[in-house]
């Protein structure tokens, strides 16, 4: 084989590893934010408070204490508000099934 269709080789492979590394990194990232899509959709906040342009809000899972700028939340949300996650933007929650638990639970503190 001539020194140039060696070089056209090589330089053909070198590419090839080129664009696998890239494609294996677009993969890796891709799959990275639909987990942390997936994350966000189970997740269930409860407004806590709302202090000026945040709502102090803490995670129904893990507890944790969160804060989200008002304008990212529905105009109308109040303290104790349910959240999710649901079609790229936080929506109240309005299913009576967590409601329910929310009241037996006041109500058990209150035994």
């Amino acid at each position: 084989m001539e020194r140039k269709e060696q070089n056209d080789l090589e330089d053909k492979r070198n590419i090839d590893l080129s664009l696998g590394a890239i494609a294996q990194n677009w993969i890796q990232n891709f799959l990275k934010q639909i987990a942390e899509r997936l994350e966000k959709m189970e997740e269930v906040l409860v407004v806590d408070r709302i202090e000026g342009d945040i709502a102090v809000c803490e995670n129904r899972k893990t507890g944790k204490m969160q804060n989200i700028n008002i304008k990212d939340l529905p105009e109308n949300i109040e303290e104790g508000n349910i959240l999710r996650w649901q079609n790229g933007k936080y929506e109240i929650d309005t299913s009576q099934e967590i409601n329910d638990r929310i009241e037996q639970k006041m109500k058990d503190v209150w035994k």
